[in-house]
């Protein structure tokens, strides 16, 4: 177990202006690795996506990215270079926010 886990993430030296909705006491760096690693790629700076990086690995963030709902284009353009990823691999580019509706067609 890394005792980083525990650490809130302005201890990981990622800025706490990022989680200004959270209470950072309770943020777990396993528990709620999904939004710590959306939040620093949705609106932190190249430091902080490092910082990160460093922490959960190539892996684990492609688990994460890939999933999220919403991205912006030159995030998942970012992300397809940084971690080796095509944009049919991301949810947000391949998934529809709603089923079609039965009557247009």
């Amino acid at each position: 177990m890394n005792v980083t886990q525990f650490l809130p993430p302005s201890l990981l030296g990622l800025p706490s202006a990022l989680f200004w909705d959270t209470n950072l006491a309770t943020l777990d760096l396993a528990k709620h690795e999904k939004q710590i690693i959306s939040r620093v790629v949705e609106r932190g700076g190249l430091e902080g996506w490092h910082k990160v990086r460093r922490h959960y690995g190539d892996e684990k963030l492609r688990q994460v990215v890939t999933k999220l709902r919403t991205l912006e284009p030159r995030t998942v353009n970012f992300l397809c270079l940084m971690l080796n990823l095509k944009r049919e691999d991301f949810r947000c580019c391949t998934s529809r926010p709603f089923p079609p509706a039965p009557w247009v067609s």
